[in-house]
Formats: C-alpha cells, structure tokens, sequence
C-alpha cells in the first residue's frame, strides 16, 4: 500500500513539474504585446505589387471557372491575360492539345491564349450566389 502511495505522489510530482516547464517555455515563446508593432516599424516598407486582376484576390477555395468569369469582367487585354495567367499559371508548349480552361495555360502566343481563354469563360454557366 505505501509503495501504491509513494508511486502516485512521485507521478504527480513529476506531472506538476512536466507542466510547469511546458508552460514556462510557452511563455517564452510569445511575443509580448508591444512588440509586433515595434518589429513591423523596422522592417524597411515593402514596395507593393499592383493587382492586375480579380482572380489574384480571389480565396483559395475558388475554382477556376469563377476566376475565369471574373477576368472576363476587364475590358483591357493585357490585364485579362496577367488574371487568366493568376488563375491558371501559363505552361507554353509547342504543339497544345486544348480539351479544358487549364489546357489554355499551354498556349504560347498571348493572342490565341487570350482567345482560348475567352472561349472557355464565356461557355461556363453562370454563378447565382
């Protein structure tokens, strides 16, 4: 009985201790409060990108028809090619086989990857959410 007892005491000791040092090092890992403003004012600021397209804002669980209908939106060519290339990242090969939106991504001439593209978009049902 006594060594039953001694076991238990030397268990909860030793759990004690485990969770003391557990959330010690916790408490050394994060930031204090003050601190990520601090770091972010001397970090040199950061030139942004500009968007090109809808697509890129777009969340990761968009899918690539709704991307492509959004590109369809813009009325500049240039910007419409950079938002089907966000949406799908261009692969140019020589001689594409083009069944799908993802098979335009293999198109070379920015031109007929335009037109690939449009094709597509424009025979995708429209979304009604």
């Amino acid at each position: 009985m006594r060594i039953k007892l001694l076991i238990a005491v030397l268990s909860l000791a030793q759990a004690f201790a485990f969770v003391t040092l557990v959330s010690a090092a916790v408490a050394q890992t994060a930031t204090p409060a003050g601190t990520d403003k601090q770091a972010a004012a001397d970090k040199p600021a950061m030139s942004k990108k500009p968007r090109a397209a809808p697509a890129e804002e777009a969340p990761k669980g968009v899918s690539i028809a709704e991307k492509a209908q959004k590109c369809l939106l813009l009325d500049d060519n240039n910007d419409r090619v950079t938002c089907y290339d966000a949406a799908v990242k261009p692969q140019p090969t020589r001689n594409p086989v083009i069944k799908g939106i993802r098979d335009c991504a293999h198109v070379a001439d920015i031109d007929d990857r335009l037109a690939c593209f449009d094709n597509f978009a424009n025979q995708i049902p429209k979304f009604t959410h």
